[in-house]
């Protein structure tokens, strides 16, 4: 009965000793260098006849850690897109790259402008930058555009790398459209070329590629993330009117001698950008004559409203001589300069009006 206790004990502490190597290793095995050999040899202490015998060692078990391929690429501005304004350039959106696996790796990126789709979550993309392209973080952050790497190289494990893709809005991009990138990252070994993916347990080092924070299975080392850019524009509408005033003899028709009002309203679109720098140009027709008070208008030159303010005067003199923002040089009609600054929000409006006459024709022999 001796004999069967004491097998039966050295059984349970054996088994209880592999237990613990075994939890042990699987503990330690995420964070283990890929091409790590790990050796294991087992022996067995026994007893003859209260003798103490020589240990039984096992054969000798070794297998080679395989590599975890495990990385994320995400968005930093998340969950915003980058406001930009038609005709800007330079404009840009950063993503950030971390390798979690247990090997140090080479990450090569495409770029490219999304086709339709959702821009993470944030909205479906409608249009496409003037140009795109991107700059890999080196030594010093935020890189000069055109003066980063293309790739990232020799990124070691649980270190990361910054990427700025930067991208210039063309002149017609109008409010409210959202230009999608796309970035798209692989995982290669460091010593240059695409990593295999494998399935053999040997002593070869083999590339395991994991899942996605999402879930999502990939096994060929990708990575894409997306992020985007959205106008803010402003959203002018202008339109221009013309009242017989008087002089067509109760005929109510445009005939010589009538006297005209021009109307011009200028309207920003609701949830559209600020429009500043705002110059009104109009021109007058060889057909007729300008009107100034002294020529029978019922106000003095020009008049502006700003958003629906009071009409106020302002003088058609001459460009050179302007001081209070309306010149008339000619037929070119201009309102808007350094000496009046118009700048029209979201739903507000500017108006300016003048009168003319309707020349009589020329007289002929």
């Amino acid at each position: 009965m001796k004999i069967v206790k004491g097998k039966t004990g050295l059984m349970f502490r054996l088994g209880a000793m592999v237990a613990v190597l075994l939890l042990g290793q699987q503990a330690m095995a995420e964070g283990t260098r890929a091409g790590q050999v790990i050796a294991n040899t087992a022996s067995v202490a026994f007893d003859v006849n209260s003798n103490t015998q020589t240990a039984e060692p096992s054969n000798t078990v070794s297998f080679v850690v395989d590599r975890r391929v495990a990385y994320t690429l995400v968005p930093v501005s998340t969950p915003d897109l980058e406001i930009v304004n038609p005709g800007q350039d330079d404009a840009f959106v950063d993503f950030l790259l971390t390798n979690t696996s247990n090997s140090d790796l080479d990450f090569v990126f495409v770029l490219a402008q999304m086709a339709g789709g959702s821009v993470d979550t944030l909205g479906a993309d409608t249009a496409d930058m003037g140009l795109v392209d991107y700059d890999v973080e080196t030594g010093v952050w935020p890189p000069a555009r055109g003066g980063g790497a293309a790739f990232a190289d020799d990124l070691a494990a649980d270190d990361s790398v910054r990427i700025r893709v930067w991208g210039d809005a063309a002149l017609t991009m109008t409010n409210g459209q959202i230009a999608g990138v796309e970035l798209t990252a692989t995982a290669e070994d460091t010593a240059g070329g695409a990593l295999a993916y494998g399935v053999a347990n040997d002593d070869t080092l083999q590339n395991v590629d994991v899942n996605d924070p999402d879930g999502s299975l990939n096994i060929d080392g990708v990575r894409v993330s997306n992020d985007g850019f959205i106008v803010e524009a402003a959203d002018l509408t202008v339109v221009k009117t013309v009242t017989l005033i008087d002089g067509d003899l109760g005929s109510g028709l445009m005939i010589p001698g009538v006297r005209l009002q021009y109307d011009i309203v200028v309207t920003n679109a609701a949830s559209s950008a600020t429009a500043d720098a705002v110059v009104i140009s109009d021109s007058i027709a060889g057909d007729l004559t300008f009107l100034t008070g002294a020529g029978g208008s019922d106000f003095t030159d020009i008049e502006y409203s700003d958003n629906g303010a009071a009409f106020v005067a302002c003088s058609a003199d001459a460009a050179a001589g302007d001081t209070d923002g309306c010149s008339l040089d000619g037929a070119s009609l201009v309102v808007g300069n350094a000496n009046l600054v118009i700048s029209l929000a979201a739903t507000e409006t500017f108006a300016i009006r003048f009168q003319a006459l309707i020349n009589d024709p020329a007289t002929t022999p």
